[in-house]
């Protein structure tokens, strides 16, 4: 039988697909405002990589192992230096850091680097 998922490991599995969710809808936005065209097709692909990402990660969550944790590690640093250098750009988006500062958070929970770790 499967183990079960800590909580901090299902929080973070949940944030990052209503994360990947939000990122699909927001491209998809984007590609119907921006006439879909080829351009707008272009830049909705290129905006929903991180949403794939995040979504491939939320999979793989269940299976744990140091990859895993890493993976998602890096993932959410670089989402949280990206939407600060937007800010530090004159780009208010100040809000976009919320959901990469919680998982970051709730990944460096004791229950959750157990569960990663000691697979």
């Amino acid at each position: 039988m499967a183990q079960e998922l800590p909580r901090s490991v299902k929080a973070i599995r949940i944030l990052l697909f209503v994360v990947a969710a939000l990122t699909f809808v927001v491209a998809a936005a984007l590609f119907i405002a921006g006439g879909a065209s080829a351009y707008a097709f272009g830049y909705a692909l290129a905006l929903s990589l991180p949403g794939v990402v995040q979504l491939g990660l939320g999979l793989l969550v269940p299976k744990g192992g140091g990859g895993v944790f890493y993976a998602i590690l890096v993932t959410e640093i670089l989402l949280v230096l990206v939407t600060l250098a937007a800010i530090v750009g004159g780009d208010g988006r100040v809000t976009e850091l919320v959901f990469p500062v919680v998982i970051l958070v709730l990944l460096s929970r004791p229950s959750a680097r157990n569960f990663f770790f000691d697979r």
